[in-house]
This record gives structure tokens, C-alpha cells and sequence, in this order.
């Protein structure tokens, strides 16, 4: 690829002056100095157009309409924005579907309508707007639809989260990926590429004959990357291979492919940890601050936790490092040395099980910090 990013304005203007004789005026604003400056203008216009053409011929560099126009060579596209399907509480048990209700959040705030009921006084909530702002808010709402009588709406649990428009990165990540594993027919890369592309699914592991020959097990993240919702899992169940007739290839499942759909257990990581604090810090303060840091490490690994080793397909690991843990906490300001750093109670690095039999993701326990005197 050619490097065009020294085909700037003033260098292409020098470039130019130095072919003009000494001989004739070349100052600044001279005739022939503000002429020459027009022409360099319009240069290094056409060298970033031409530059923007040139990373838009390959997949490594395309981006935006350019990576969805590469997108069809492997029968991929780029996953639009889906809604966040919510639980709501409501008492007394009089709300009709329809129903429209605004969250309680500030400049944040959203619309749900209520889709279906689900059981007495809860119902089933859809996002009005598109994204994962739908899965950030929980707590009261106020109704939109006037409902007499009605004295209690809660928007409470994530049955499917929001998904943002998919990421560039991520686009490329799954084309690179389609044209070298070649979905096709029910092999993995096919149930990977069906699954993904499923409202609210952040990543699945796959394991074939799991149980046999013909069975599969689809182990589900949601897009909020945490272990998929039940109805999230009858969702991916219903489209690969609804029951009860299993392996028949009602589903996109091939004909004899016995699908069990399942989300992962979740592993609570406790942190225990001596913290050595700068002066003017406290435990206290620095709480919540760690917290923050291993969840958001911990997050890293349920983000990468479908990802499988390198020599095959269909094997997966999930470790948590205690060293990792360590450089996070030392990340945090304040901070200047955690020692005594345990895992479970343990001071190595947490193995997760990932089988056919079980699959499991790490979420943030309890953390456990004092001060060194």
C-alpha cells in the first residue's frame, strides 16, 4: 500500500516552488507563490480522496460502506442495532399490550411498549430505541399510556439485551473469519454464523458429539456478555432445532443434528487483596475503584471467552490470571503495591471448566481489601 501521508499541502507546495526558477519571485504571496498554493490545495485533496479509494480495495483497511460493500463476497453483513426485551412488574395486573412507558433516567431515558405477558403482573418490554442503552436502566417507569389504577411499573430484569450497531473491527473480524472457515452445511463455522446473527447473542462455544454422535451443544453469552436469559436460550433453541422434534431439520440444523441449547454457569471470582496506598488515600475510596477495574478485566475475559484455542476448533479455555488481577488493582491511582493477592482464597490462577458437560464464565464476587500500616 502507498504511503500518501507526506503528500501534505506545504510539501506538495515546496515540491512545486522548487521547480520555479530562483530567478523569478517565489515569496510569500507573490503571483506565482499563490498560484502554485491553489494547485497544491486541490493535490492534497486528490491524494486523501485517492488514499480513501486505495484502503477501501482491500478488507484489512476498508471501512464503513466500503467493509459492507467486501461484506457479500462471504455472504455476511453488518449486524443493524437490536432492541432490548425488558421484564416489567406491574400491580395491579391491568396493563394492556400496547402500552407505552418511559424510563426514569435523566437525559437517558428511553420509551419500552409492552409486547406480551408473561406471567401475572409481569410482562414482556421492548425498547423503543435500538442499542444497549435499553439494558442499562432498571428500577421505576413511568407510563406514557394513561392506566387508571395502576400503582406499581418496575422495569426489572434483561430477557434479551440491546445491541449497538456492529463495530467495524468486529465486521472485519467475522468476514476474515467466513472466508476462511467457510460456513457451510451445519460444520461449526455455519453454526457460528447462524447463532451471531441472532437478536441479543454476544458469542457461543460449540461443542459437536458432545453426547454422542449427531448431538451438539450451543453454549450462549448474551450481548450484555453475560450468560444468555432463558428465553434468549428458547429463542436460539426454536431457530437452530425446536423441540420436540429434534434432529428432524425443522431449525437451520441439518437433518439429524440433535441441538441443545444452554448459557454457561457463572464463576464468582472473590478477590482478597493488602493494599500499600498513597498518602492521602483510603481503603475506603479505593473500594469501589478496584471493583471497577477487575469486573472490567473480568468482562475482558467473557468477551473473549468464546474464542478457541488456536489448533482447534472446538476447544475452549478460560483462565483467571492472578497476575493480570495484580497489574489491574496496581492500575488504579492511589495505589502503589497490593501484595497478598488471592483468587478464591487461593494465590494461583483460576482455571474455568469449559466442556461439553459444563461451561463457565468469571463475574466479579467479593473483594476483599486492607491497608498495609
Amino acid at each position: 500500500m502507498i504511503d500518501f501521508s507526506g503528500k501534505t499541502y506545504r510539501a506538495l507546495l515546496e515540491l512545486m516552488l522548487a521547480r520555479v526558477p530562483n530567478s523569478l519571485d517565489k515569496r510569500e504571496g507573490s503571483m506565482i507563490q499563490t498560484a502554485l498554493g491553489a494547485g497544491a490545495y486541490s493535490l492534497e485533496e486528490f491524494y486523501l480522496d485517492l488514499d480513501k479509494v486505495q484502503r477501501g480495495g482491500a478488507i484489512q483497511t476498508a471501512v464503513g460502506e466500503d467493509l459492507d460493500n467486501w461484506s457479500v463476497i462471504a455472504n455476511v453483513e453488518r449486524y443493524p442495532a437490536s432492541p432490548a426485551v425488558r421484564l416489567g412488574i406491574f400491580e395491579p395486573d391491568i396493563v394492556p399490550i400496547g402500552a407505552r412507558f418511559s424510563t426514569v433516567d435523566g437525559g437517558d431515558s428511553v420509551n419500552f411498549v409492552v409486547t406480551s405477558k408473561v406471567g401475572p403482573g409481569q410482562y414482556q418490554l421492548t425498547c423503543e430505541t435500538p442499542g444497549v442503552i435499553g439494558s442499562s436502566y432498571t428500577g421505576p417507569i413511568l407510563p406514557i399510556t394513561t392506566i387508571q389504577g395502576l400503582t406499581l411499573a418496575e422495569l426489572t430484569d434483561i430477557l434479551v439485551p440491546g445491541d449497538d450497531v456492529e463495530t467495524d473491527e468486529a465486521l472485519r473480524e467475522r468476514l476474515i473469519s467466513a472466508l476462511r472457515e467457510r460456513p457451510f452445511g451445519g460444520n461449526v463455522a455455519d453454526y457460528k454464523r447462524v447463532v451471531r446473527a441472532i437478536d441479543g447473542v454476544g458469542d457461543l462455544q460449540v461443542y459437536p458429539t458432545w453426547d454422542g454422535g449427531g448431538t451438539v451443544k450451543l453454549s450462549i453469552i448474551g450481548a450484555d456478555w453475560m450468560p444468555a436469559s432463558v428465553q434468549l436460550v428458547e429463542t436460539v433453541q426454536t431457530t437452530v432445532d425446536p423441540p420436540p422434534n429434534q434432529g428432524l431439520g425443522y431449525g437451520t440444523a441439518p437433518i439429524g443434528a440433535k441441538v441443545t441449547v444452554v448459557a454457561p454457569e457463572t464463576v464468582a471470582v472473590n478477590v482478597s487483596a493488602v493494599l500499600t496506598l498513597r498518602a492521602g488515600y483510603t481503603v475506603e475510596q479505593m473500594q469501589a475503584l478496584v471493583e471497577e477495574a477487575v469486573g472490567g478485566y473480568l468482562l475482558d475475559i467473557r468477551r473473549d471467552w468464546a474464542t478457541p484455542d488456536a489448533d482447534r476448533l472446538t476447544n475452549y479455555t478460560c483462565w483467571v490470571y492472578l497476575a493480570r488481577v495484580i497489574s489491574t488493582i496496581l492500575s488504579v491511582a492511589g495505589v502503589v503495591n497490593a501484595t497478598g493477592v488471592t483468587l478464591n482464597g487461593g494465590a494461583d490462577d483460576l482455571q474455568l471448566v469449559e466442556t461439553g458437560l459444563t461451561q463457565q464464565v468469571p463475574i466479579l464476587g467479593e473483594v476483599s481489601l486492607s491497608a498495609r500500616n
